[in-house]
């Protein structure tokens, strides 16, 4: 693959990725998950989609994160899940900007 179509693939992720952080950040307001899930389980495996076609390094991360979207449904439980979903998002894109650099 071409280096502009890796960097592109990379900025695209990493705007994804910030997306999903901020999706889980609203999510820990009673009731917005609801609303906020609407955008970030389809870009979890958005992400997952780049990290498989980058192969930079972040696709276990993002398993994992697809895991942890789908376990922020649980009630009281999924204020737990979501923080652990906004460190690995954190994660992802500091290895992601990391990479751009």
């Amino acid at each position: 693959m071409r280096t502009d179509t890796l960097r592109l693939l990379n900025l695209l992720q990493l705007l994804s990725e910030i997306a999903i952080a901020v999706g889980y950040l609203l999510g820990l307001i009673p009731f917005v998950y609801l609303w906020s899930y609407t955008w970030v389980i389809p870009l979890v495996f958005v992400n997952l989609v780049f990290a498989i076609l980058t192969h930079n390094g972040t696709t276990t991360k993002t398993v994992i994160n697809i895991i942890m979207a789908f376990l922020s449904f649980i009630p009281v439980a999924g204020y737990v899940f979501r923080v652990v979903g906004i460190v690995i998002s954190w994660l992802n894109i500091a290895a992601l900007a990391k990479e751009r650099r």
